[in-house]
């Protein structure tokens, strides 16, 4: 039984010099040896809206059409290792640099970013989860002429005839 000990202390005390380098300090196995590319985000689908390296995209996730216009719109999610607020303000100064304007911002768990170019708008969806943050990027055109499309064919229908309903056409609530 002592020679197995003395075995084991002779494999440890001769493992401990293999994980440090030839100048004594310790190697880390967490840090990348590969060249980083200089700049910590990328330009996917829309390239003037940049994205965190850290984010990886969610190729089933992401619908890409053009406008009429001519213009490319449509939907990209991102999910990654970031905290929420870092990402939010990381977005509002990168989006800014490449010269959208920030039109609206709500704040929570679930947080929305709208920005604003010329004839883009561009709106954020950020989540919150356990371990991972998920980025949602809408890109649509601006809607042209009149900004106050009717939207009542997207509207659910309200229940029609006198039961139930008010003469402002509001349903009643019954108990």
């Amino acid at each position: 039984m002592a020679r197995f000990f003395r075995i084991l202390i002779l494999c440890a005390v001769l493992a401990v010099p293999a994980g440090c380098a030839s100048d004594g300090s310790f190697v880390n196995p967490f840090e990348s040896t590969e060249p980083s590319s200089g700049s910590p985000y990328y330009f996917s689908e829309f390239s003037d809206v940049p994205i965190p390296n850290d984010m990886s995209e969610k190729r089933g996730e992401t619908f890409i059409t053009f406008a009429p216009s001519g213009i490319k719109c449509g939907v990209q999610l991102f999910s990654g290792r970031l905290d929420i607020v870092a990402l939010m303000n990381a977005m509002r100064r990168n989006m800014a640099n490449n010269g959208w304007t920030l039109r609206s911002l709500l704040r929570s768990n679930e947080s929305v970013l709208v920005f604003e170019k010329s004839d883009r708008f561009c709106t954020m969806a950020l989540s919150d989860g356990v371990i991972f943050t998920d980025l949602r990027v809408f890109v649509s055109p601006r809607l042209e002429g009149d900004t106050g499309a009717d939207i009542s064919a997207f509207s659910p229908p309200l229940p029609s005839g006198s039961a139930g309903a008010s003469s402002s056409g509001q349903q009643k609530l019954s108990q």
